[in-house]
């Protein structure tokens, strides 16, 4: 199963947050040594390729907490620009009508946010409006909706003129995280909570409204890119998800973390052009494996396994470091997740 995957763009617009305020990751005394080299490693890598949403996650609550600021993700969607959301970005602010701009997020949303789990948003009109639908997932998917929808709605307003944005109102599937004044300034229209499932409504006749950075020539070539982007992820999938079952596999059979050569002469192909294949697509056998370990502790947890075995059992030099790798993995401690289980 594939971790749900966003932007980079989204880590590096965190970063843009914390520099206005001038904060340093370096200096940054709510997150560990651990969490600030993935940090970096992440904010080291192209803005238009994607990491694990469960780190973002874990990031945004530390800085939420750390700076006691509720509104957090409306504070971070001030800073928006096109190319936090990559090549659709570019697309969506360089076609010529609203229509067209909402066609390519729909047609090329896999680029943003990634998973087994998502279900792309669906457009219907209903009468003189057209609803943008999408269902609800899971709560630990509950910051990612919020952030999306506020990113893609300031973009938007940055790209069509603001007093002609056709936004009617704002439906969310999860009760309000914050005062709701925050979500009403924020969006300027009517919001509701606790609905059957998350919803844009704009109003028809805005969908021919002109895009102010429309570059129809340009367009033509980042289609052709998308598109490419989404053959690789086609790639990637065939590929990586083969490995994760292998891995799984292994981890349950033979109880221990497998090593890239085993795994190379399963293939039959040597261990580094299995190297080679995994980082042309943004990946690692180190990533695999890593979270192959974690599903499995899930399932070990489940099963009322001791700790020190399930350690044991996943290749781990000890429980504690077993229980480090999980919390980063997972922004959860181990304790907390074996109550969850019960």
């Amino acid at each position: 199963m594939q971790d749900l995957q966003i932007p980079n763009g989204y880590f590096h617009l965190w970063q843009m947050f914390v520099s206005e305020r001038g904060m340093e990751i370096a200096t940054l005394d709510f997150l560990n040594v651990d969490e600030k080299t993935r940090l970096l490693e992440i904010l080291s890598l192209p803005i238009d390729t994607q990491s694990s949403y469960l780190f973002f996650h874990q990031l945004m609550e530390k800085t939420k907490q750390a700076l006691d600021c509720p509104q957090l993700v409306f504070e971070i969607a001030e800073y928006v620009r096109p190319e936090h959301f990559g090549v659709l970005g570019y697309m969506a602010s360089r076609s010529t009508t609203v229509a067209e701009a909402l066609q390519n997020v729909l047609r090329f949303s896999r680029l943003v946010i990634d998973g087994d789990e998502i279900i792309p948003m669906q457009m219907v009109q209903q009468g003189t409006d057209v609803h943008l639908i999408w269902p609800f997932h899971h709560e630990r998917y509950i910051l990612i909706n919020e952030f999306t929808n506020a990113l893609m709605m300031h973009l938007a307003r940055k790209i069509v003129p603001a007093d002609q944005f056709p936004l009617l109102s704002v439906h969310f599937a999860h009760p309000p995280q914050k005062a709701i004044y925050h979500y009403q300034k924020f969006y300027n229209c009517e919001v509701l909570f606790n609905q059957p499932e998350y919803r844009f409504v704009l109003g028809l006749e805005g969908l021919n409204l002109k895009i102010q950075q429309a570059d129809p020539s340009l367009m033509q070539l980042l289609v052709r890119q998308a598109e490419e982007a989404i053959a690789s992820k086609q790639k990637y999938e065939t590929l990586v998800d083969k490995l994760h079952l292998i891995v799984a596999e292994y981890l349950k059979l033979k109880e221990q973390a497998p090593k890239i050569e085993d795994i190379a002469q399963e293939l039959h192909i040597s261990t580094r052009t299995l190297q080679r294949q995994l980082s042309e697509l943004d990946s690692s056998f180190k990533k695999i494996v890593e979270v192959e370990r974690m599903k499995r502790c899930e399932q070990l947890l489940e099963s009322h396994v001791q700790l020190t075995d399930i350690a044991m059992r996943l290749g781990y030099s000890d429980q504690s470091a077993l229980a480090r790798a999980y919390k980063a993995f997972s922004g959860q401690t181990l304790l907390q997740k074996k109550q969850q289980l019960k």
